[in-house]
């Protein structure tokens, strides 16, 4: 491997967050979206990256220094992980192309690219709730989706408050799904849920006869009673897998989501909003410390979404 590079020179210019290179650049970071890499296995947080600008192509790891190689002319800030502020994206087995949105956002216009999405709500909402359905436009402008389809599971139909186990709502879901792709025949199919209907997307992705592009979980409820991991479901997953979680998410503490993102044979990423909670809300010093307000957290999360979606279609 080529010698490490020495550290680029930079100047704190009159803005807080603002920082300009030697090649003069002055890099948007509060309108980009914090990039991390997780080198996975056994490392630490001194063996990740964070890049807050631009595109990367790939990932250099050393024990005395981590190398970033950017795409484009957007110069890159290397941090490590624990400096983490702002939205951002951990992978285990792809890079980001950051800054490649109109790229990905083009192809979905086609017939063959253009995906179906089917979006189960969480265990304390119906797909009418103001959630769901701000997620829903969200998903279905990102994506360029043939349809975003929504449904209630029985227990909300019987307008029963608590939900049964996940387990009960695997028929029902399943039959959602083959009705969607009986609608949309030769569309890839995502199948997307928020923290319920995330664990049930798991259970029926493996379904004979069902091909699935890939899975979004918003949210995955990965704690569950007295503290026990809901992660044999994860183990099993085949198709690739995106987490979008709050960073202050008490239901998936990020250090056990990663222990059980190392041990899945898929591949799999997860997507943290910075200062979310199990909603994805951010309160008002976590967006004044990342220079983003609620709405643009959530629609970079929308587009990640679908840089990891149009990725896993294409197989990339």
């Amino acid at each position: 491997m080529a010698s490490d590079p020495p550290p680029s020179k930079r100047r704190r210019s009159e803005g807080a967050d603002a920082v300009t290179t030697s090649e003069g650049h002055n890099p948007p970071t509060k309108q980009w979206p914090l990039v991390v890499f997780s080198q996975g296995g056994g490392g630490d947080s001194d063996h990740c990256a964070a890049s807050t600008t631009g595109s990367v192509t790939s990932l250099q790891m050393t024990h005395a220094a981590i190398q970033l190689q950017g795409l484009g002319s957007r110069p890159l800030e290397v941090r490590p992980l624990r400096e983490l502020r702002g939205p951002a994206f951990l992978s285990s087995t792809w890079p980001v192309m950051q800054g490649r949105e109109m790229e990905f956002k083009d192809a979905s216009h086609s017939t063959k690219e253009s995906p179906l999405v089917v979006f189960a709500h969480g265990g304390g909402a119906p797909s009418t709730s103001q959630w769901m359905i701000k997620w829903k436009e969200l998903i279905g402008e990102a994506l360029n989706a043939i349809e975003v389809i929504t449904f209630d599971y029985p227990y909300i139909l019987a307008k029963r408050k608590a939900p049964p186990k996940a387990e009960k709502l695997v028929d029902h879901h399943l039959k959602i799904v083959k009705d969607a792709l009986a609608k949309h025949p030769g569309h890839p199919l995502v199948l997307m849920g928020k923290s319920l209907g995330s664990r049930v997307s798991c259970m029926i992705a493996g379904a004979d006869g069902l091909k699935v592009a890939s899975i979004v979980c918003l949210g995955y409820p990965l704690k569950g009673m007295h503290g026990a991991l809901r992660d044999s479901t994860l183990l099993e997953l085949r198709a690739p897998t995106l987490f979008v979680q709050g960073s202050n998410d008490c239901q998936c503490p990020l250090d056990k989501l990663e222990f059980t993102r190392r041990q899945m044979s898929c591949k799999n990423e997860v997507y943290i909003i910075d200062g979310g909670d199990h909603s994805f809300q951010i309160g008002k010093k976590s967006q004044e410390s990342s220079g983003m307000t609620q709405d643009q957290a959530e629609r970079t999360a929308a587009h990640a979404i679908a840089q990891f979606v149009f990725r896993s279609i294409r197989g990339s």
